[in-house]
């Protein structure tokens, strides 16, 4: 096709979906865990005199600690992705999609590892059931978050994201980021201030 001039036409530029979308399903996640955060403080602080854990509970900061790190090296690392797709280096792109995905498994090992540390039963307390909520909750965030990954990773595989598409790889960082802000949140007001 070409215009008046005899010179080809531009091609189309595709639609910013995946961003929109993206934007409107961390807007939606972070007002459910707003929610959530607002119930598991507002039982926390009406058990003042009482015993909010409990006593045979083992709540360690090592474990949560290693996946914020994990979780805050894993944002490099995908904006790594980001940077390298916006110019056409598709091999480091994918070197960093695959790290990232990994730095995900590893939160998903990590979790595990601490809900085996702390010994709490889920419904033997209102602490353990929203402890769980909140960090299974996230653990969904997580997965969601490695799926979409992994399928904006296939997409630039394929030549379908490169230095004039950016998005799919943009928004899977959008989310990434939003995940590791909610993560910061649950380790701060629930692990540590406990």
């Amino acid at each position: 096709m070409t215009t008046a001039t005899g010179l080809p036409a531009a091609p189309r530029v595709r639609g910013r979906n995946v961003l929109v979308a993206t934007g409107f399903a961390v807007a939606a996640t972070i007002m459910y865990f707003a929610g959530l955060f607002g119930v598991y403080f507002q039982q926390r602080a009406a058990a003042r005199g009482s015993e909010w854990i409990p006593g045979d509970a083992n709540i360690e900061l090592t474990p949560p600690g290693m996946i914020m790190w994990t979780l805050i090296i894993s944002c490099a690392v995908i904006q790594w992705a980001v940077y390298s797709i916006a110019r056409d280096d598709r091999t480091h792109a994918l070197i960093a999609v695959g790290a990232t995905l990994a730095m995900g498994a590893m939160v998903i090992v990590q979790t595990g590892w601490q809900y085996v540390q702390m010994g709490l039963v889920a419904d033997e307390s209102r602490a353990a059931t929203l402890i769980y909520t909140l960090s299974i909750s996230h653990l969904v965030m997580v997965i969601v978050g490695m799926v979409f990954v992994a399928l904006m990773g296939f997409r630039a595989l394929a030549g379908q994201y490169g230095s004039r598409q950016t998005d799919g790889l943009v928004a899977a960082s959008i989310w990434w980021y939003s995940l590791t802000f909610i993560y910061f949140i649950l380790w701060i007001g629930v692990f540590i201030a406990k």
